[in-house]
């Protein structure tokens, strides 16, 4: 399951956005996702609200956007 590896990582990029723009909550995160990356959004979805929990991405939500290529890539997200 190489999709623990993912949220590491995205989760790395996404606290560190956080505290460079002081942001107290991240609520929406939006990927994009080529069908080809052998990725299951479901458990990418349920890791993310695991290892989200008592962090600011705690309530966040994943929005993934198709891609011809074979990427995962942090497009944007929304904090307040």
């Amino acid at each position: 399951m190489h999709e623990m590896h993912v949220i590491k990582n995205l989760f790395q990029d996404l606290l560190k956005l956080a505290e460079e723009n002081n942001t107290k909550k991240i609520t929406n995160v939006y990927l994009k996702m080529g069908e080809f990356t052998e990725i299951n959004p479901e458990i990418l979805t349920y890791f993310f609200k695991e290892q989200g929990k008592g962090t600011p991405i705690e309530t966040a939500k994943l929005h993934f956007e198709d891609s011809d290529m074979r990427e995962l890539r942090l497009v944007s997200f929304d904090c307040e």
